[in-house]
């Protein structure tokens, strides 16, 4: 059987992120839905969150074997960088809710964003509530890490780069989010053997948005 494995976004877990996708498939492949470092039950991440995080989970894919690997987001980053570092492990990628870069347009609004977030227990305490009952006492260094990289820092994969990745890969995002669905065009434009695809009326999470779509064209996918 098949491994695949499931990345998810900036604080959630493999499990949350994921719930609609583990049914659906564990039938079919050995689902590994992960928890990324500083996330759910694995522990706290080094201060350079995207480097130690693309180590560890290279790693761990090793140890456990090459599988196709479904990111979102935080994710999709770095399963689409683990794709590039070490093909041999990836038998097929799965991007949803991603972009290879920052639209200059959106760095004000992330910037915004990234100062909402390091307030967050005085911004919204029910949010912070939940982020340390899912993650535990290592929840706000992981909000400062993760959203300083990604805001400050976003791992950008240039046209060159995208036109050089030979491992199969399915870009799959939503139709709402104007930059994703650019991206969607960036992507197919730099290497014409991805397959891309928009989910209708999903924005930037399609795979719990429009769950039953999601699945059903990534099934497809996966079985061509």
């Amino acid at each position: 059987m098949e491994k695949l494995y499931m990345l998810h976004g900036f604080m959630g877990t493999g499990e949350e992120h994921f719930q609609n996708q583990i049914k659906y498939f564990e039938s079919d492949f050995e689902v590994i839905a992960v928890d990324l470092p500083g996330h759910g039950k694995e522990e706290e991440s080094a201060e350079d969150y995207f480097t130690y995080t693309l180590n560890w989970l290279e790693e761990r894919i090793r140890g456990q074997g090459a599988g196709y690997v479904l990111g979102l987001s935080l994710g999709a980053s770095l399963a689409i960088h683990t794709a590039m570092n070490h093909p041999e492990l990836v038998k097929g990628v799965i991007l949803t809710g991603y972009a290879p870069s920052v639209p200059e347009s959106m760095r004000p609004l992330m910037e915004e964003q990234y100062k909402t977030f390091i307030n967050i227990e005085e911004e919204d305490p029910e949010v912070a509530s939940h982020f340390k009952q899912l993650h535990g006492e290592k929840w706000l260094k992981t909000v400062h890490r993760v959203l300083h990289m990604m805001t400050y820092d976003y791992p950008e994969v240039t046209a060159e780069q995208l036109s050089a990745i030979n491992v199969p890969l399915l870009l799959l995002n939503g139709d709402q989010q104007l930059h994703e669905v650019q991206a969607a065009v960036k992507l197919k434009e730099a290497n014409e053997r991805f397959r891309v695809s928009l989910v209708p009326e999903a924005g930037h999470t399609p795979n719990m948005d429009k769950p039953n779509i999601f699945n059903t064209v990534l099934e497809d996918w996966l079985s061509t």
